[in-house]
C-alpha cells in the first residue's frame, strides 16, 4: 500500500474511533471533509475541510495511535469554539490552541489521549485564572507579557495544527452546529456519561447571548398620564384662529396630559470590587442615562447611583443631565475590596422604609459576578450587568435577571 494510502486509512479509522469516543460531536466531526496530501506538514482546517499530510501522518501515528485523532479534534475544536486565523498574532494562536487542548484534556476520552495531560491541565488552569476566563482575547492579554522561551514551550505543548488556515471569520453554519454540540453537551452530563463540563463552560461563553442593554432597560419603564400641555397634539392653527375670530376664546386648547414611558426611581449599583475598570462604568453611567433620560428621568424623578464593594462607599441622586456631567467629571470608584451584593440591597430596604424611595421601578447591579448575593427576592425588579467573558454568574440567584454587554462595544458607545 501506498504512503498516501496508508495515511487515508489512518485518518479515517481515526475519524470513527473520534465519533465514538465524542458521540455528541459526531455531527460536527463528519462535517469536515478530510483530504490527504503528499509530503510533510502539521494539519490545517479551514471551516470545511481538514488538509492532512501523508508522511507526517503515518510518522505521527507510529509514535502514537491517538496522535491523528487528537488533531481532528483539535481541528473540529477550533471551528465549534469560532476560532479564526489570527493573521500572525502569536499569542492569540497560542490562546486558542491552549483552549482547545484543555477542552480535550479535560474530556480525557480513550482515542484522544496523549501524554504530558497533567502539565497542560496545570498550565492553562494558571493563565485562565490570570486571564479571568478562557476566552481568547482576554487570554492573549496575558500570553502577549510571557518570554520568548516560554512561549516556545507552551507552543510545543499546544500547538497541533496550522492556525493560520482557519477561517477569516465566524461561519454561521459552526455557530449552528456549536449550539447543537452545547445541547448534545448537557445532555451527555445529565446522564454521566462523560466528562464534558470544561467544553460546556467555554460553548457557553462562545454561544452566550449579548444583550442591547439599551432595549433592556426599557423593560423597567411604566406607562402613565403626565398633566401637562402635550406640545406635540397641540394645533396653532385652530388655536389661532379661534383668538382671531372670537377674541380670546381659542377654537381649540392644547391637551393638557399625554400618556407617556416613564420611570419615578431607578438604582445602578457598581461593584467596585478590584476588578472594576473606570471607562466602561463611565461609559454604561452616560448610555443608562440618556436611555432613562427618554423616559423622563429628569423631571422629579431621581436616579441613584449606588458604589458599593463589600459596604455601600457612595450614593449619589442624579435629577439632572447637568448632575450626570457634575458626578462624571468628578467620578472616582470608591472601594477595591471584596464583593458583596447584600449591603445595596440593606441599604435600599432602609431608603424605602424611611420613605426616601417610594415607587423604585428596578436596580441593575454592574459587576463580574465574583461576590455574595442576598438569599431572598426584593419587591423589586432586579438585573445583573455583566461585562465581557471575564464574568462568573454561576451564583446569580433564579429571581434576578442576567444581561451580558461587551466591553468593546461599550467603549465604543461610550466615546461617540
Amino acid at each position: 500500500m501506498s504512503e498516501n494510502g496508508a495515511a487515508a486509512e489512518i485518518v479515517s479509522a481515526s475519524t470513527d474511533r473520534l465519533c465514538l469516543d465524542m458521540r455528541f460531536l459526531a455531527t460536527a466531526i463528519l462535517s469536515l471533509e478530510k483530504e490527504v496530501l503528499e509530503g510533510n506538514g502539521k494539519p490545517g482546517c479551514d471551516g470545511s475541510r481538514i488538509e492532512f499530510h501523508s508522511a507526517t501522518v503515518v510518522s505521527d501515528y507510529r509514535s502514537d495511535r491517538n496522535s491523528v485523532a487528537r488533531q481532528i479534534a483539535h481541528c473540529v475544536l477550533h471551528c465549534l469554539l469560532g476560532h479564526v486565523d489570527p493573521q500572525g498574532d502569536r499569542s492569540l494562536s497560542l490562546a486558542q490552541d491552549m483552549i482547545v487542548e484543555y477542552v480535550i484534556d479535560s474530556m480525557d476520552t480513550p482515542n484522544t489521549s496523549v501524554p504530558g495531560r497533567d502539565d497542560r491541565l496545570y498550565a492553562c488552569e494558571k493563565f485562565f485564572k490570570r486571564a479571568g476566563s478562557p476566552s481568547p482575547d482576554l487570554l492573549r492579554n496575558v500570553l502577549s507579557d510571557i518570554s520568548d522561551w516560554q512561549f516556545s514551550l507552551y507552543t510545543g505543548m499546544f500547538s497541533r495544527d496550522d492556525n493560520s488556515m482557519l477561517p477569516k471569520e465566524d461561519d454561521g453554519r459552526w455557530k449552528e452546529l456549536s449550539l447543537q454540540a452545547m445541547t448534545e453537551a448537557e445532555g451527555f452530563i445529565r446522564k454521566g456519561e462523560c466528562a464534558t463540563d470544561g467544553l460546556l463552560a467555554i460553548l457557553r461563553i462562545r454561544n452566550r447571548r449579548r444583550y442591547d442593554y439599551r432595549s433592556f432597560l426599557r423593560r423597567f419603564m411604566t406607562r402613565k398620564s403626565d398633566i401637562r400641555e402635550n406640545i406635540d397634539e397641540f394645533d396653532p392653527i385652530y388655536y389661532s384662529y379661534g383668538l382671531r375670530t372670537y377674541g380670546n376664546v381659542p377654537l381649540i386648547d392644547s391637551v393638557e396630559s399625554s400618556d407617556s414611558r416613564t420611570v419615578d426611581e431607578f438604582v445602578i449599583a457598581i461593584d467596585t470590587s478590584g476588578s472594576t475598570m473606570r471607562g466602561p462604568v463611565i461609559a454604561f453611567l452616560e448610555e443608562a442615562y440618556a436611555v432613562l433620560r427618554q423616559c423622563n428621568i429628569g423631571r422629579g424623578a431621581e436616579l441613584h447611583i449606588i458604589q458599593c464593594d463589600e459596604e455601600v462607599r457612595s450614593d449619589d441622586i442624579i435629577g439632572s443631565e447637568a448632575d450626570l456631567r457634575s458626578l462624571i467629571s468628578h467620578f472616582k470608584l470608591r472601594g477595591g475590596k471584596g464583593t458583596d451584593f447584600r449591603p445595596v440591597f440593606r441599604y435600599i430596604d432602609d431608603l424605602m422604609k424611611e420613605g426616601k424611595l417610594k415607587n423604585l421601578r428596578g436596580l441593575m447591579y454592574f459587576t463580574d459576578g465574583r461576590g455574595i448575593y442576598p438569599e431572598k427576592r426584593p419587591p423589586y425588579d432586579t438585573a445583573f450587568v455583566f461585562c465581557d467573558d471575564s464574568y462568573d454568574d454561576r451564583d446569580v440567584p433564579p429571581w434576578a435577571m442576567k444581561l451580558v454587554i461587551g466591553r468593546s462595544d461599550l467603549m465604543k458607545e461610550g466615546t461617540k
